[in-house]
């Protein structure tokens, strides 16, 4: 009975081992893998951290610990949006004011010369109106 015992107690005991083992084996690997990634490939790497952060953010709603998890990164992704609209909002103000005053000038400019080409003519017909009257 007592080697019975001693053989189920090797059995969980090589079991306990065995699984430890695989742990740290996996855990070795992956850490190997971030490595790799964060030295050799970090367009990878970013790559491989927006797709999981798309994932977490997609998969939000289904569980409260990922609700939990992403809650800083919707957060960030919030301030994001509301940033960009506003660089979008000051943008199209200053287009619409760089583009309002160089018309405005591009218009007075083109009016003065355009009034200045009426004066002309209507002086040069004047003068063409005297010049008939003085041949007649």
């Amino acid at each position: 009975m007592l080697e019975l015992l001693q053989a189920c107690w090797n059995l969980v005991a090589g079991l306990v081992v065995s699984l430890w083992g695989l742990v740290v084996t996996v855990s070795v690997l992956a850490g190997d893998v971030l490595l790799h990634l964060h030295t050799d490939a970090p367009r990878l790497e970013g790559l491989v951290v927006g797709v999981a952060l798309a994932w977490l953010l997609l998969r939000r709603d289904r569980h409260p610990l990922l609700r939990v998890l992403s809650a800083p990164l919707k957060l960030v992704l919030d301030v994001l949006d509301l940033a960009w609209d506003q660089v979008v909002e000051v943008a199209s103000d200053g287009w619409n004011i760089i583009n309002g005053s160089i018309r405005g000038a591009v218009g007075w400019c083109w009016g003065k010369i355009s009034s200045t080409g009426s004066w002309v003519m209507n002086r040069l017909r004047a003068l063409k109106a005297r010049l008939e009257k003085a041949g007649e």
